[in-house]
């Protein structure tokens, strides 16, 4: 893959001191253990969420990474495990459709995972039928949910998860993100369900033909994917990066079929772009040089927690494995809007974006 220049950091990161992120920025990863621990305890979500929400990507990770820790350093003996397991689902249709936002047999597919090994040592393992959206997930309380794997009384904290029906609209496939809520215990000593469970090869196929059985419907095409089970702290922002990574796929394998159908293969070109209140963008845009006409674009909003240069290498990887070997990039943050109300960049036009200050 033949690159010229790098992508830089279109993100602004907010100036808001905050504890959390100061002991993040250390060496030692014990201050910011203990202040977490400390945040946990007092039921201060809202330092958390800050913490989470702002600051350096680097530093907003390792908080991340921390807190999935805290949350499932339940202690010594039988262990409580709240997860969900991801489900990106590829679905297309002629007409509006809807898919409904509960699985009617959800005891077959907790047969299905305790056949193929999935479950282990994990006992009075349960799944909820209910397809609950990302926001739901990230709208739960860090504090209840350490709470809820030491109390008892705090163990309905993902009763709050609420079925979220999918819309699927007409024409092109669409990608979609749910997701399946479950709880079991565990030994301490032995492996739990997110360990058992991580290799998806063993039960992930098995798995897609049981959902897309009971989601199928008259004038639907769905491919309802599931990636492996992760804690509830964790599961919606590596969920969203699932369903990115598909939909990129997607995008390319229908575009790069149309364009090498009528003009050969296009030209790439990746940028990164400022939005409103500090957030940003990578894009990725496909062009012609012999029809202007033909240009098509993905986008990838920056979370908090993504990594700048894994997200361009996705980028790269996602182009060669398409056999795409050049591709531009604009080494400067380009606004969200670029002249003419465009929001993709012509190759022809990229390397003027590149020298302009």
């Amino acid at each position: 893959m033949s690159v010229t220049g790098s992508l830089p950091e279109p993100r602004a990161a907010t100036a808001v001191r905050n504890p959390l992120l100061d002991a993040a920025a250390q060496n030692d990863a014990e201050p910011l253990a203990a202040d977490l621990g400390a945040a946990l305890a007092a039921g201060d979500d809202a330092v958390i969420r800050a913490a989470l929400q702002g600051g350096p990507p680097a530093a907003v990770r390792r908080v991340w990474q921390a807190l999935a820790a805290a949350i499932n350093g339940g202690g010594e003996g039988i262990g409580l495990q709240l997860f969900a397991i991801p489900l990106v689902i590829v679905a297309g249709a002629r007409t509006q459709l809807t898919l409904p936002g509960v699985l009617p047999e959800i005891d077959r597919v907790t047969a299905l995972l305790e056949q193929h090994g999935a479950v282990g040592a994990t006992r009075n393992f349960g799944l909820g039928n209910a397809l609950c959206a990302a926001a739901a997930l990230e709208t739960l309380s860090p504090c209840a949910l350490w709470r809820a794997v030491r109390d008892p009384a705090e163990r309905a904290v993902a009763d709050t998860l609420i079925p979220e029906p999918v819309a699927v609209g007409p024409g092109r496939e669409q990608v979609h993100l749910r997701f399946l809520i479950g709880a079991g215990v565990t030994p301490q000593h032995l492996p739990s369900f997110l360990e058992s469970a991580s290799n998806i090869g063993t039960w992930g196929m098995p798995l897609t033909r049981e959902l897309t059985r009971q989601l199928a419907q008259p004038g639907l095409e769905v491919l309802p994917m599931p990636r492996p089970p992760q804690p509830l702290a964790k599961a919606a922002y590596l969920g969203r990066s699932a369903q990115l990574e598909a939909a990129l796929s997607l995008f390319l394998s229908n575009n790069l079929r149309r364009f090498r159908m009528s003009v050969g293969d296009p030209e790439a070109v990746l940028s990164a772009h400022a939005l409103a209140a500090g957030a940003g963008e990578l894009r990725l845009s496909l062009s012609s040089p012999f029809d202007d006409s033909m240009l098509e674009g993905f986008c990838w909003p920056l979370h908090a927690l993504d990594d700048l240069d894994e997200v361009a290498q996705l980028f790269h990887r996602a182009l060669a494995d398409c056999r795409m070997n050049d591709a531009m990039v604009i080494p400067r943050v380009l606004p969200a809007v670029l002249e003419r109300n465009m929001l993709f960049v012509a190759a022809r036009s990229a390397a003027a974006m590149a020298r302009a200050n």
